[in-house]
């Protein structure tokens, strides 16, 4: 049965109760009239006064329910009737409020939290292999989505738009003097310096470098000294001056590593911090660091690259994440089991993630309140007032209808009470 059944039935059931104390008032009224037998009976007289009180109970309280969506009389309405419709804004007002403060409320949103232990919940429903296969599809959708709108050409526009903007405001010398204070200030340069002739050193250790650096001193003998290179055993000079080669380099590399205060290391900060000063106070650097930005801005090779790569790499990624059950798709579904088994099984994993939602409802609490409270607000005042009132008594009119029917019988009780209460005076 729908609303508008049940409520039609619920005022007929209210209205034939009223007829039922009417017609029972009306005849215990008239019948010492046509029975003078009856006139002094003491059931008739209680009938009688507890009809009168259900008729009068039943006609007050269908005047306040119906005062609430309906003006009494229609044409001139008498104060403090049709009362849903003329406090439409109030109504609103303290609606929206309520919901703000006894929904949105950040103490209630942190209770909520902690009471339902979200962590938990999200564990025992993610180790389902169906639940984690649902979530990971719905989450390849939402990626393949954000793709394609990536890969609109008005979105690609106003991307390359503002990456252009930023590079263009992007204070790259600064950018660069800052960061080769931060190495310099801790002395990091010098730890790069040092991989730097470990790998080296690494290098020379090794058998091919040594081969080459051997028929590199061949092809020089032949070219240089042909005449001499033929007399003279050349294979066996170029491994030898190889060797030589490697073990004086290899030499000099330990050496400069050993020592912290090797010439080559304080020439080697003496480049470093010219070259920083030269970028923080030189025109001319400045000028060569904003020709480097520019021509990765305005570079037509390097902009078209960067176009065929995202091309290549988003199709990569646009047919991965499409394919129904493919690989993407089962290493995001066994991620979300792996995170629901952690955190069933690892109580201080749940721990922060039940604290780091409660942090982020409380934050998102207040927004989302007046967002929402607007809304209501809103929407409840663009309603008709008419219609307004027809959909609150359609939802909670069949309630209201019981209250006229047990006003009607309530009425008629203490009618009945009041009788006796006389009768006893009486006496």
């Amino acid at each position: 049965m729908d609303k508008h059944a049940q409520l039609t039935r619920a005022k007929r059931l209210a209205l034939g109760c009223l007829i039922i104390a009417a017609s029972v008032f009306v005849l215990t009224t008239l019948a010492p009239r046509f029975f003078p037998s009856l006139s002094g009976a003491w059931w008739l007289g209680l009938t009688k006064m507890a009809s009168e009180a259900a008729l009068v109970g039943g006609l007050a309280d269908w005047f306040a329910v119906t005062a609430l969506f309906k003006p009494i009389p229609r044409r001139y309405p008498i104060p403090h009737t049709n009362i849903v419709a003329t406090n439409k804004s109030v109504i609103a007002e303290n609606l929206s409020l309520f919901v703000k403060e006894k929904f949105f409320h950040p103490d209630a949103i942190e209770k909520l939290i902690a009471s339902s232990n979200p962590a938990k919940g999200a564990g025992r429903w993610l180790s389902v292999d169906a639940n984690s296969a649902r979530l990971s599809r719905f989450t390849c959708d939402a990626l393949a989505g954000l793709l394609r709108v990536l890969d609109d050409k008005p979105v690609k526009e106003f991307i390359s738009r503002t990456a252009e903007k930023g590079i263009h405001q992007l204070d790259l010398r600064q950018l660069m003097s800052t960061s080769l204070n931060a190495v310099t200030r801790e002395r990091q340069h010098q730890v790069v310096l040092d991989r730097i002739l470990g790998k080296l050193a690494h290098l020379l250790a090794q058998p091919d470098t040594q081969v080459y650096i051997a028929d590199t001193l061949v092809v020089w003998l032949k070219t240089e000294y042909s005449r001499i290179e033929k007399l003279l055993p050349s294979s066996w000079l170029s491994e030898q001056g190889a060797l030589i080669a490697v073990k004086a380099v290899s030499s000099i590399l330990e050496d400069i590593y050993n020592d912290e205060e090797h010439p080559i290391r304080h020439a080697f900060d003496e480049q470093v911090h010219e070259f920083l000063y030269e970028l923080q106070h030189s025109p001319l650097m400045e000028n060569k660091v904003n020709g480097y930005k520019d021509k990765i801005i305005n570079d037509p090779a390097l902009k078209n690259y960067i176009h065929q790569s995202w091309a290549k790499l988003s199709n990569w990624l646009l047919s991965s994440l499409e394919e129904k059950q493919g690989k993407a798709e089962a290493k995001v579904a066994k991620l979300y089991k792996e995170l629901g088994t952690n955190l069933n099984s690892d109580g201080e994993l749940a721990l922060a993630f039940n604290k780091h939602i409660g942090e982020a409802a409380k934050y998102m609490a207040p927004e989302l309140a007046d967002f929402l409270t607007r809304h209501i607000k809103d929407t409840i005042n663009s309603w008709d007032e008419r219609e307004m009132a027809q959909q609150v008594e359609l939802n909670i009119g069949r309630d209201l209808q019981k209250v006229r029917i047990n006003g009607t019988i309530v009425g008629g009780l203490i009618g009945a009470i009041l009788f006796g209460i006389e009768t006893l005076m009486a006496f």
